[in-house]
């Protein structure tokens, strides 16, 4: 079985990866008519997507397992905590893109009788759904490091 610690690298690495992928494919094209006008991210936005995701793991590195900066009690409590805040997250945030791509979907031929141009250009429509799949992966990855 692996370790604690490199399960937690890897299912941080892979919700790094997955926000970077739905951002630069899909969702930075989002309402723009031109690629000269591409969307910018937020603060909360880098926050949620690079620097949250890495905090379980830092948590895991610096208990007494590894570092031994601060105590198993409270390694294991800030673990849980940050795992269950990261499966919310990344579940809420593939839900919510599996919901606007149906959106998308359902709404096409409507848009296409009033002549107005779908949110997301067709090569980002394209991604939406393996992007959508790898961050269900990643709340599933999450779950499954809070549960075991």
């Amino acid at each position: 079985m692996p370790s604690l610690l490199m399960l937690t690298i890897a299912a941080s690495t892979l919700t790094v990866v997955a926000d970077w992928a739905a951002w630069h494919f899909v969702w930075r094209h989002e309402n723009n008519a031109s690629e000269s006008e591409l969307n910018k991210r937020s603060i909360t936005s880098l926050f949620l997507s690079y620097y949250l995701p890495l905090m379980p793991t830092l948590a895991v590195l610096l208990g007494p397992a590894k570092l031994g900066v601060y105590n198993a009690g409270f390694a294991h409590v800030a673990s849980i905590v940050l795992f269950t805040v990261l499966a919310i997250v990344t579940g809420g945030v593939a839900a919510s893109a599996w919901s606007e791509n149906r959106k998308q979907i359902e709404e096409q031929e409507s848009r296409k009788l009033i002549d107005q141009e779908d949110a997301l250009p067709e090569h980002a429509s394209q991604h939406i759904l393996w992007t959508t799949i790898m961050l269900a992966c990643c709340s599933i990855f999450w779950i499954y490091l809070l549960i075991f």
